[in-house]
């Protein structure tokens, strides 16, 4: 399987980076770690992760998907013509297209929530700028084809798992959520 993108900016959300990447990576889904800015990023409440590679050096088919985390980064990411190129490359050929928070926003810049359903960060500075959506739930996780949306930081468990439901059976999903006493 190739690995999954998982894009960071500073100010990202830590338990929306932490939480996915974990998952993924029990379930052995390899994850590669993306800078936008640097390889290191400092996330927003002072943890800094350290990157595999730079956003400049990705080349997109050899990826099976590309997660965003929110936060404050969500608007850098928004706003990262690089960031837009490799979410539209994904939604093109099909592959999985996720963010969670805020970064959706960054998804709607893409052009690529037109008629989707999505969930995403109960703010008006996010929710205003998502305007092409079908519909924003207010459930922790939504698919909707090859898109997953995450509601925010409490969310970050469900978004992960739903993440992982996309490459795995969801038995095996199941079975790792008990194994990490995660509510059902």
């Amino acid at each position: 399987m190739q690995p999954v993108l998982v894009v960071m900016a500073p100010g990202f959300e830590e338990i929306e980076f932490c939480a996915p990447v974990d998952i993924l990576r029990r379930l052995d889904i390899p994850v590669t770690l993306v800078g936008v800015q640097g390889r290191k990023v400092e996330g927003a409440h002072g943890i800094t992760m350290q990157a595999d590679m730079l956003l400049i050096d990705v080349d997109s088919s050899r990826y099976s998907g590309v997660i965003l985390p929110g936060g404050a980064a969500s608007w850098t990411l928004r706003d990262t013509p690089g960031v837009l190129k490799l979410v539209r490359e994904m939604h093109a050929a099909g592959k999985l297209v996720a963010a969670i928070c805020a970064a959706p926003i960054a998804l709607e810049a893409a052009g690529v929530l037109k008629g989707r359903n999505i969930t995403c960060y109960p703010a008006d500075a996010v929710t205003n700028d998502i305007t092409s959506a079908a519909g924003i739930s207010d459930a922790p996780a939504v698919r909707d084809g090859n898109i997953i949306t995450g509601r925010g930081p409490g969310a970050a468990m469900d978004f992960g798992f739903e993440l992982a439901a996309y490459f795995c059976p969801q038995e095996k999903v199941d079975t790792l959520r008990s194994d990490m006493c995660a509510a059902q």
